[in-house]
């Protein structure tokens, strides 16, 4: 009797025990990570999608799927490399669950994404996107485009093009007419569609979207062309214009181009 008792109250209060489990980093996620006298070591960091953070001049340490208590460990080990004896915080300030829409084909949007937000369920809050080309539509995560067909998507219900999406991630809905203008994204201050003029170059794209970020490796840009259907991609050193004058990395762009600046971890 007495061990079926025992047995019915772990049936009840198990489930209850396993929702109070202690929560674990997810990408998107804002840390803090404090290090006790140590300034230079602490920072408010973002998690990566690649599951990874950056500690202010030791490294990447990797982050999801960890309790703070886990990632602080972690942390500490990695800083006795440099700090005898660091004194580590974490502090999980928030999730980054915020999704951009922007480009010609849509009014420029941000929405909150949840846990479950999927490229078919925000697309579907828009609204009207009979403007947007959703043949060459995208999603830019971490300055890497993830190639999907909205079209079949949206039109043919090909569910085989939704994934789930990150706080973090852009979605580009190009005008149908989408020679009209360049979208500059990545680590750039403010990402944007910025309109095309002839003879427009790189670099101008780039001021007219801010400048490139304090977190920006220009030296890592890259200029997405769509040619007679396929796919050319430029690489360009920006450093080298900037501090060297290298006027062959200062590309003239083409309406519909998509400048991708990358984002450095050291």
């Amino acid at each position: 009797m007495l061990k079926t008792m025992l047995l019915l109250v772990l049936a009840v209060f198990l489930p209850f025990a396993a929702q109070a489990k202690e929560y674990t980093v997810a990408p998107g996620d804002k840390i803090h990570i404090g290090v006790v006298d140590e300034p230079d070591y602490s920072a408010d960091v973002m998690v990566r999608p690649d599951g990874k953070v950056t500690v202010p001049n030791s490294g990447e340490v990797q982050a999801v799927g960890l309790t703070t208590d886990q990632l602080k460990e972690a942390i500490t080990a990695r800083l006795k490399e440099y700090i005898r004896n660091p004194t580590v915080t974490v502090t999980v300030l928030g999730g980054n669950s915020k999704v951009f829409v922007m480009g010609g084909g849509v009014k420029p949007t941000v929405i909150d994404a949840t846990q479950h937000a999927t490229l078919l369920n925000v697309l579907t809050s828009l609204g009207d996107i009979s403007g947007a080309d959703l043949r060459n539509a995208t999603v830019v995560r971490d300055g890497n485009e993830i190639k999907k067909d909205f079209h079949d998507l949206i039109v043919g219900s090909d569910t085989s093009q939704d994934i789930p999406l990150l706080g973090g991630d852009t979605i580009l809905l190009p005008p149908t007419a989408s020679n009209r203008g360049i979208y500059v994204v990545g680590a750039v201050n403010t990402p944007r569609l910025v309109m095309y003029r002839e003879g427009m170059t790189l670099l101008e794209a780039v001021l007219e979207a801010g400048g490139f970020s304090k977190f920006a490796s220009p030296n890592d840009t890259r200029i997405v062309r769509q040619l007679d259907g396929q796919e050319q991609v430029i690489k360009v050193k920006a450093k080298k214009l900037i501090r060297d004058g290298d006027l062959k990395q200062n590309v003239v762009l083409q309406g519909g181009d998509l400048i991708i600046v990358e984002e450095s971890f050291f």
